[in-house]
């Protein structure tokens, strides 16, 4: 169960030519490429690199309709016969709670099994465990140490794992060169979402002037490789912005479209939002409904969070508080600080669930740790008022000074607001805590 690589899309020279492909290391990931009628011959048959690649297929709409049940029964047939593959997909599935509860420590047992087994796509999933602290305690020189395992194992997206590592500073120095070299090599390996990350680069000047054009050159280029929809994605959100290329709304939904048909969450996001403001494509709501929840039911938390919108606000289905709630805690259980948030809102709001100041503050303060802007300023309003909290005027403070360094808009009105009562000496205290900040994430 192939996981999207998790970046900022995040490159160098465009010295690398994706026309002449290398073989793939991993036998499922290559039967992902052949037409679905061989691949469903080869688990018909019972064969564990078929079923485990039919399972995947299944799991991401390019087997038909998304199929979890059948998915998961699948990968059992496939791990009980001893492949690495499947059991590393066991745990796929517990990570994200398809056909089974979700259960993070599940997970991490059978990723070990798989990593034990030479399994590069488990020590890569453990490493996210660790990089987030799913099931396990965060820790990011595990989580380096599983992603170094996985290059050494010969796996072709360690690389891009490990450069994300550098580009973040995770438990090693923050290193543009060295994540560009990174990438490249896992761009060298064939790997699309080596080109999407050193196409990042660009996109956003991190180490590099920024360059939209050689951004856009880089995404056409992971388009002609190895796990191309991740790429097609960007290539289109390039079209939409008119970055790197004339703006084309109609070129954008082509390659949302061929990104989505390929099981690429972004690709089906951003298709859905397209059909739901006519942006390129006639406006079809119930198409539009449909792409946005088989992404949001892969895991995509900006699809989750929409669709949690949509029903809070009635925006083109009826209002129902329950739905809403769900997808918003579907997005915070992912560790979305977004989706934190918003959950955190829904527990003060009692928005299809009962209202939970205690619980709900502690969500936004979650969101507001890691850099939200709303979160911080409606963490201040909790200390200032004491919702949930006992009333700390400084904390309440820090919380609006950090959010109006942000851009909220309100957080300046509650700080002239709260500085009235306090003396100069907290008003101090307050702007020096704010100062020292550093966001989690």
């Amino acid at each position: 169960m192939r996981r999207l690589v998790c970046l900022i899309p995040i490159l160098l020279a465009v010295a690398t030519s994706a026309s002449a492909l290398e073989p793939l290391k991993n036998p499922v990931e290559a039967l992902e490429e052949r037409p679905l009628a061989e691949v469903q011959a080869l688990a018909d048959k019972g064969d564990p690199v078929g079923m485990t690649a039919l399972a995947n297929m299944l799991n991401n709409g390019r087997a038909g309709d998304i199929d979890h049940a059948r998915a998961l029964a699948l990968y059992q047939k496939a791990a009980a016969a001893g492949n690495a593959e499947a059991i590393a997909d066991l745990g796929g599935m517990y990570e994200m709670g398809w056909g089974v509860a979700q259960d993070y420590a599940a997970a991490a047992d059978d990723y070990r099994k798989a990593a034990d087994l030479g399994a590069g796509d488990a020590m890569i999933a453990l490493g996210v465990l660790y990089q987030h602290g799913r099931g396990v305690t965060r820790d990011y020189a595990q989580a380096l140490a599983w992603y170094e395992k996985a290059r050494a194992a010969g796996d072709v997206h360690a690389a891009t794992y490990v450069g994300n590592m550098y580009l973040r500073g995770r438990s090693v120095p923050k290193d543009y060169d060295k994540a560009r070299a990174l990438y490249q090599a896992s761009a060298d390996a064939g790997n699309g979402n080596g080109y999407l990350a050193l196409g990042g680069l660009y996109e956003f000047g991190l180490g590099v002037p920024k360059d939209d054009a050689k951004a856009l050159a880089l995404y056409r280029l992971g388009t002609q490789a190895h796990f191309p929809a991740s790429p097609m994605a960007y290539v289109g959100l390039m079209y939409a912005g008119g970055k790197g290329v004339a703006r084309d709304e109609v070129e954008a939904v082509k390659w949302y479209s061929r990104s989505a048909a390929l099981g690429d969450q972004v690709g089906m996001y951003e298709l859905g939002v397209a059909l739901e403001k006519g942006r390129g494509a006639d406006i079809d709501l119930a198409l539009s409904r449909a792409w946005m929840m088989k992404a949001a039911d892969l895991g995509y938390a900006n699809a989750q969070l929409h669709l949690g919108n949509m029903y809070h606000d009635g925006a083109g289905v009826p209002v129902d508080e329950g739905l809403a709630f769900k997808w918003y805690k579907a997005a915070a259980d992912q560790g979305d600080r977004a989706g934190q948030y918003m959950l955190g809102v829904a527990f003060l709001k009692g928005w299809g669930v009962a209202a939970d100041s205690a619980k709900g503050c502690g969500l936004v303060e979650t969101a507001a740790l890691r850099g939200d802007m709303y979160g911080q300023e409606t963490t201040g309003v909790c200390y200032m008022s004491g919702t949930g909290v006992a009333v700390d005027k400084v904390v309440a403070l820090k919380w609006f000074i950090l959010a109006a360094a942000g851009g909220s808009s309100y957080a300046p009105a509650h700080i002239e607001a709260i500085k009235a009562g306090m003396s100069t000496n907290d008003i101090a205290r307050a702007t020096a805590q704010a100062k020292d900040f550093k966001a989690a994430d």
